[in-house]
């Protein structure tokens, strides 16, 4: 059979087809509306290993992803946020099972009533311990070896816990060199009083730590995901690598000035408002919630650095969670600095912070 010429321009047009067509299996190029909410749910199912303990409770659960599905694509689509959306391990959650099993920061009665607990400050007196120090205009303690990696709290309200661990492990660091990822069981298991996996007090964890003489190990003392009876006393001697000297609350009043001068000397403690729905499929972008996020502070994240975005999203607060590496930035989220009291869910209401003196 005699080949059919074809013209140099169409060889052209065939080749930046080609082109086209390979870039986008590359980049996996494939548009969810193209699938059945049911075949986006099974592919989902696989993608986390979820898996029912019958065909009700599947379909359920299946009707509950629908609806978080549906909405992350409308929030994506209307493109008026400075922060994308995604799916994750929480989109077969109703939004008060989620609230129920991954927050729990409790306000103290010192604290919801604006009283100073021990050792407590104000947004003044916050700052002005800093006032002799350059604040810088960027910080992430990440990049100066003070973070350690993204843990995962599962299904207990131990925010409050991770949080206190995360901020003495930087305290650490920056105190000793050496960055140790220290035991989250341990300050779950032996606080005491009120702090559970049904939430908790950061204060109060923080005042632990510093009264254990060092937190044990991760490695040593790992976490399990429940509360159990504290081991603490199993061990020959506290680890004194992991000491501090004591703990510190400031009521900042939404001074995010304050709070700058916070971080940029160590990551902080603070306490947002979470159970915003955007909140928890959060995926990348500097977060932006509603006006009337931070009336009701109940997660406990740690900030370990801000900055100002370069794609435009503005000036941010960068936020380590303890949700996985699955949720936001690789664990991470920008949230909106500089907004007031408005948008940032509260971030500049309290700060919690380790110290090496006592």
């Amino acid at each position: 059979m005699a080949r059919v010429p074809v013209s140099r321009h169409l060889r052209v047009a065939l080749l930046a087809l080609l082109v086209v067509a390979s870039a986008a299996a590359a980049r996996g190029d494939h548009q969810p509306r193209r699938l059945t909410m049911a075949a986006r749910y099974e592919r989902w199912m696989a993608r986390f290993g979820r898996a029912y303990a019958d065909d009700a409770e599947k379909a359920r659960r299946m009707e509950v992803f629908g609806a978080n599905a549906a909405r992350v694509d409308a929030a994506n689509r209307a493109g008026n946020r400075t922060y994308t959306l995604g799916l994750n391990q929480f989109s077969d959650l109703t939004d008060d099972e989620f609230a129920r099993a991954h927050l729990g920061y409790i306000w103290p009665p010192s604290h919801r009533h604006g009283h100073r607990a021990e050792n407590g400050t104000g947004a003044a007196a916050a700052a002005a311990s800093l006032d002799d120090m350059d604040v810088p205009d960027s910080v992430d303690w990440r990049a100066r070896g003070a973070v350690t990696e993204v843990k995962n709290q599962r299904s207990c309200g131990s925010c409050w816990a991770f949080a206190a661990v995360a901020a003495t492990e930087g305290l650490v660091q920056l105190a000793t060199g050496n960055l140790v990822s220290l035991s989250e069981q341990q300050v779950l298991d032996c606080t005491g009083g009120a702090n559970t996996c049904n939430g908790g007090d950061v204060s109060a964890a923080l005042r632990y730590i510093a009264a254990s003489g060092g937190l044990q190990t991760e490695s040593a003392y790992a976490y399990g995901g429940q509360q159990g009876a504290c081991r603490a006393g199993g061990f020959a001697t506290p680890n004194s690598a992991a000491a501090v000297g004591g703990a510190r609350w400031a009521r900042l009043y939404g001074d995010e000035g304050a709070l700058q001068a916070l971080a940029a000397g160590q990551p902080v403690v603070v306490v947002v408002e979470a159970s915003e729905p955007d909140f928890r499929h959060y995926r990348s972008g500097v977060y932006a919630g509603s006006a009337a996020c931070g009336r009701r502070l109940n997660h406990a994240v740690t900030v370990v650095g801000y900055g100002a975005a370069a794609d435009g999203g503005g000036e941010y607060w960068l936020v380590k969670n303890q949700w996985g590496t699955w949720w936001g930035e690789g664990g991470y989220m920008r949230v909106a600095r500089g907004g007031g009291t408005g948008g940032n869910c509260g971030i500049a209401t309290y700060a919690f912070y380790p110290t090496m003196d006592s």
